[in-house]
This record gives structure tokens, C-alpha cells and sequence, in this order.
């Protein structure tokens, strides 16, 4: 269980509103894409940043690729899968469900170098780096073709993997330009602060969600929104174009806006990240650092999970598979076909 005191005890250093930004930044010696002052005191007080035009479009064109390859050559590829409200692997769907807009993929990054790469993305590390004082680490990621409609939220509750609970950002990149009517993100600008949102008691003063909580999301969600409506923020949407990133705190609340036009999608990335401090040791191979078990760009981190181990990462030829790769799904397609 976690509880108030587990946040009280180690709060990420911006948390304090005293906190001396200007001495911060003046101590800092590097070039970066944006201004470093201007963008932390945005975070302190509002809880997000914008970085307009800093993601590698080749790199989406890359993750775009990758997800019409898996959805074509499913087998064997260990991907969570969320249609509909039904959670599965990967090849458990049909391809044209696939297809359909309605498809979340989890963590796609742990078989996607793109995606991988994505969530590092140079300016994206660059900040949260200072945001944390520590590298960031990837802790999970989530790839959208439609708007999710999602109700108000916070991530800490539900993204509980690092082990200091506050040490959590996510960013939200953009994989095409987003309609106003497509479903836009939403979020609430300073609701990220504590004395704004205070801490749900999800049953037996636990601040996040466990198995046996007696207060469901829902109730979560209302709670926010009254919340809201008491200090009378009201939400901004998020229309990026492609090429942007929106990075927030773990404690912003935000949400699905209501698709309007169910004919548009609204294709986007999210990753969440904790601190290299705050990753647990349970998450990476025994003696990651020294074999060096990860991915490092940008200061950046994405361990090798130790139950992963063998996991069959996309090879493309542009969208051809390999002969021998192509022989290995048609025999899997015509197994299950046949046990069907």
C-alpha cells in the first residue's frame, strides 16, 4: 500500500515552490533546444511543457511502419494488446481487428528499436533529465490510433512500477497531425499540484489502486473533476502537429476529449518515465549496468526486462519480411487455422 507519507517523504525537487530555478539554470552549461528557465517554471506552476518541432520524423515514419508490419505478421511477437476493453496478446486479435481503430498497443517499444528511440527523443530526455536531476528511464509506453475518450485521470495511481512514487512523467508525441474533432488530448493546467488535487483515498488511505481497492476509477474521475470545478480550472486541448511532444507530470490531470468525428483517427505515442534513481532493481537483468542490459540514448534509459528474455524484437525490409521469417508465419497462420 501506498500512502500519503510515501509521497511527503522524497519529492521531486520542483514539487517545492520555493524551489530556486534561476540559480538552477544558472548553474547549468549546455546547449538545448529550448529555454531551460522559461521551461521548468512553466512545469513548476502549470505541470507540463510543450516542445514544438523537436521529434525525428523519420523516427514516427519508422514506429508507423513497424505497427503495420506487426499488425500483417502477428505471430509470435510478445505484444499486449487492448481492443475494445478485451486485453490480449498480440496474435490473439485477427488482423482486421488489428485494423480497426479501437486498438491499443502496450509497450510496443520493447520490440520496436523506433519506438524505443521515440520515447528517448533528444529534447524530451533533455528536460525531464532536469525535471529529475537524474537520467530519465523508460518505464512503459502506449500507442493509440484513435482519440481514447478517456475520463479525467492522474498516472500516478495506476503507473506504480518506479519505486519513488512521484519520480513519474510521461510524454505524448503526436504520429500524424491531431483534428480538433478527432478526440484531443485534454489536460488541466497547475492541477498537478497537491494542495489543488490532494490525494484520493482509494480505501484504507492508499493513494493508489490496488487489487482490493474499494473506490473504483470512476469515483477516481469525479472526484477530479469536482475538484476542478472548485479551484475553476477548466481543461486545455491539445491539437499538436506532428513533430511535437507534450511532456507532463505524473500528477497533472488530463484525459480523452469526445471524438466528434468518428471517421478521423488520432494516431499518438506515450511514454512513461521514472528516474534512473527511482527504477527498482526487479525491472532490470542481474548486472544490467555491467552487461550492459539496455538501451542508452540521450542520457537516456530503456532496460532489457529479465522475464523478456529471447523476446523476438520487428526485423523489417522495408514491409517484406525475410524469407525464412515469412516461412515461420505462414506455418504458424496455417497451424492455428487447422487447431481452428
Amino acid at each position: 500500500m501506498i500512502k500519503v507519507s510515501d509521497w511527503t517523504q522524497n519529492t521531486n525537487w520542483l514539487d517545492d515552490p520555493n524551489a530556486d530555478i534561476d540559480t538552477y539554470c544558472g548553474s547549468i552549461k549546455e546547449d538545448l533546444e529550448f529555454n531551460l528557465l522559461d521551461k521548468l517554471t512553466h512545469w513548476q506552476e502549470k505541470g507540463f511543457v510543450i516542445l514544438e518541432g523537436v521529434v525525428d520524423n523519420n523516427l514516427i515514419d519508422e514506429l508507423l511502419a513497424d505497427v503495420r508490419f506487426i499488425k500483417k505478421y502477428r505471430y509470435g511477437y510478445e505484444l499486449g494488446v487492448e481492443y475494445r476493453g478485451q486485453q490480449g496478446n498480440l496474435e490473439d486479435f485477427s488482423e482486421k481487428e488489428l485494423n480497426d481503430s479501437g486498438i491499443k498497443f502496450n509497450s510496443i517499444h520493447n520490440i520496436s528499436r523506433a519506438a524505443e528511440q521515440l520515447s528517448l527523443t533528444k529534447s524530451v530526455c533533455d528536460f525531464l533529465r532536469h525535471v529529475f536531476k537524474d537520467s530519465p528511464v523508460l518505464l512503459q509506453s502506449l500507442t493509440f490510433l484513435k482519440g481514447s475518450q478517456q475520463p479525467a485521470h492522474i498516472d500516478y495511481p495506476y503507473v506504480r512500477i518506479q519505486s519513488i512514487i512521484n519520480h513519474l512523467a510521461a510524454s505524448w508525441i503526436p504520429l500524424e497531425d491531431i483534428h480538433p474533432e478527432s478526440g484531443p488530448l485534454q489536460y488541466y493546467p497547475g492541477s498537478h499540484k497537491i494542495e489543488t488535487s490532494d490525494f484520493f483515498d482509494w480505501g484504507g488511505g492508499s493513494i493508489v489502486l490496488e487489487p482490493d481497492s474499494s473506490k473504483t476509477p470512476q469515483e477516481f474521475s469525479d472526484y477530479l473533476i469536482n475538484r476542478m470545478t472548485e479551484k475553476n480550472i477548466e481543461p486545455l486541448v491539445f491539437c499538436p502537429k506532428r513533430g511535437d511532444a507534450l511532456i507532463w507530470s505524473g500528477s497533472l490531470v488530463h484525459g480523452g476529449s469526445q471524438i466528434m468525428d468518428n471517421k478521423l483517427t488520432r494516431k499518438s505515442y506515450v511514454t512513461h518515465y521514472t528516474s534512473l534513481e527511482g527504477y527498482p532493481e526487479t525491472r532490470m537483468k542481474e548486472n544490467a549496468i555491467e552487461d550492459n542490459a539496455f538501451f542508452y540514448k540521450n542520457d537516456g534509459y530503456s532496460f532489457e526486462l529479465p522475464w523478456r528474455e529471447g523476446t523476438k524484437r520487428i526485423h523489417r525490409k522495408g514491409n517484406v519480411l525475410l524469407d525464412s521469417l515469412q516461412n515461420i508465419y505462414l506455418k504458424k497462420r496455417v497451424s492455428k487455422f487447422l487447431r481452428s
